[in-house]
């Protein structure tokens, strides 16, 4: 006769489900706690971010931002930027605050960067992310450019974006609709995002698809730079009827020519037989890119604008690199170089009354206006204090030479393996490209901004701090390793 067996408690089978390791139950409880504090964590990673504009009482902005504000608000369209920043302003603050932005600005990069750190170490928890958020926060530029009411901040979360999508294969469908809208967006909102995006297309995905035999997920790489760059096109054949990405940014390469001497050299020996307009004020020209292109009375103005003139404008650039290749290349050479050094947080912290503080005044409510006037940086009292200038430059710089170490190293290991065993090995894949990528991408920005544009530290700062993230995460490998080493022991 069979013994009958009494049901086992709940209890015992809850207690025994724990004590079992990762099972159905314990997942069921522990993956909504976990997205309950990763969504704690981001939401307090923002508002660490946001801290310079609390601390302005007001989004920071600066001189373009005004533009970016009446492009959508006051419907035109300049030959400078491009609008879609300025239509993302709108939607998001509705002409009311321009709190909703930045804020917006402030969590993408929180999750950015903590999927980031996620991705390369998926055992991390709350504790080491609050520590490398806090560490950025504190010692970085990234607080300065994602608080400020500028597409700035679109440039290095487009590289982490992209370095997302290739690298992490257990990206939900979700996540990776969300990152290509972030590349995507990053194409449309600023013109020097789609080269830099490119150059590291061709430098990063080519050689991982080619000479390593990776997967490359294609698609959603090209797709949204294909957005991008159609979006800039389509822009610029309703305002100009020019399919281009950027009509008139010649004009950026010929203030940086101006500026360095050779196209004035060129102006010097070539008026005015050649019959440019520029010809007339050869010996009024400002010393400075930013002078000949934001002056008021400038040159460039005076002799017709940036749309009238762009014809002539290319026509003085290309005599220039026929007839002084040797100074051209010398010059791109050299601001290459001084803007991959010259960086600090919160650059051109100055009030701007007669630009982003007047249309702000003209475009928006009373009660923005009585905050931006309240504000310290409308008042000239908003710095950036000194120890944070000093801990941002020896951050950056010791992050840096641990990213590039890193990369080094691990690259010289991979080859001599290579040599031994005819097979690629590396000391941490992810790890090893995302860094690549960071290094590529500092070095494109200089390249893209500086060379072509001219030197200024806030083209710098705003991706810099991504070289003290992975030298963070380098460190966090190292000392990772050194943790799980295994002890030896002798009898």
């Amino acid at each position: 006769m069979p013994v009958p067996v009494s049901p086992i408690p709940n209890s015992i089978i809850r207690a025994m489900a724990v004590i079992s390791g990762p099972d159905r139950f314990r997942r069921t409880v522990a993956r909504p706690r976990r997205r309950a504090g990763e969504a704690w964590l981001l939401a307090g990673s923002a508002l660490l971010l946001l801290w310079p504009a609390l601390d302005n009482g007001f989004p920071l902005i600066f001189s373009d931002t005004g533009t970016y504000i009446s492009q959508a608000m006051e419907l035109h369209l300049g030959w400078d930027r491009p609008p879609f920043y300025s239509f993302l302003l709108l939607a998001l603050d509705w002409g009311r605050t321009l709190w909703p932005p930045v804020i917006a600005q402030c969590f993408c990069a929180a999750w950015l960067v903590r999927r980031t750190q996620s991705m390369v170490f998926p055992e991390s928890g709350g504790i080491a992310g609050a520590v490398a958020m806090a560490l950025l926060a504190g010692a970085t530029a990234l607080p300065w450019t994602a608080a400020q009411v500028m597409p700035d901040i679109f440039t290095p979360i487009m590289v982490l974006a992209l370095a997302i999508m290739v690298l992490d294969d257990d990206c939900t469908w979700l996540e990776r609709g969300a990152l290509m809208a972030v590349i995507a967006l990053a194409i449309a909102v600023h013109l020097s995002n789609p080269p830099i995006y490119a150059g590291l297309c061709l430098t990063v995905l080519v050689p991982r698809a080619v000479l390593f035999r990776r997967r490359v997920p294609w698609f959603g790489v090209l797709a949204p730079f294909a957005v991008g760059v159609a979006a800039l096109i389509g822009a610029n054949v309703v305002a100009s009827g020019q399919m281009s990405l950027s009509p008139y940014g010649s004009t950026f390469l010929l203030a940086r020519l101006l500026a360095d001497g050779p196209a004035r050299a060129v102006l010097s020996r070539d008026c005015p037989g050649a019959g440019w307009a520029l010809c007339r004020y050869r010996r009024d020209l400002p010393r400075s890119a930013d002078g000949f292109l934001w002056r008021v009375g400038s040159p460039l103005y005076r002799a017709g604008g940036p749309v009238r003139l762009i014809g002539q404008t290319d026509a003085i650039i290309l005599r220039t690199m026929r007839d002084e290749p040797v100074t051209v290349a010398r010059d791109a050479a050299r601001d290459f170089v001084l803007q991959l050094t010259i960086f600090a947080p919160g650059s051109g912290l100055r009030p701007w009354r007669a630009t982003a503080a007047a249309t702000i005044r003209r475009d928006f409510a009373p009660a923005t206006v009585r905050a931006l006037n309240g504000s310290l940086q409308a008042r000239d009292e908003l710095r950036v204090p000194l120890v944070m200038l000093v801990v941002d430059r020896g951050g950056a710089l010791l992050g840096l030479a641990i990213t590039a170490g890193f990369v080094g190293v691990s690259a010289a290991e991979a080859t001599l393996h290579r040599l031994r065993t005819g097979m690629w090995r590396l000391i941490d894949a992810r790890l090893f490209t995302l860094s690549a990528i960071v290094l590529l991408a500092l070095l494109g920005n200089a390249a893209v901004t500086g060379a072509l544009s001219g030197p200024h530290a806030r083209y710098q700062s705003r991706v810099v701090w991504l070289a003290v993230l992975t030298g963070a995460l380098t460190l966090q490998r190292v000392y990772s390793a050194r943790c799980s080493r295994p002890i030896s022991t002798t009898t």
